[in-house]
């Protein structure tokens, strides 16, 4: 799909990273969903966040 060596894994952020510099910020990870890209256009949600994934985040009151 793409060449070798466009991706660098050392930089890929995981959820559980994301969420906690959300805490530091006083934020909640309010929704986790994982999304699958499909080459030739679109999207689909899927339950597994493991290679691409969308977050919400929410500011307690």
């Amino acid at each position: 799909m793409v060449p070798r060596g466009t991706h660098e894994y050392e930089r890929f952020i995981r959820p559980s990273e994301l969420a906690r510099w959300g805490r530091a910020a006083g934020l909640v990870a309010h929704a986790l969903t994982g999304i699958e890209l499909d080459p030739f256009g679109g999207t689909r949600l899927r339950r597994d966040p493991a290679v691409n994934y969308l977050t919400q985040f929410v500011r307690e009151a």
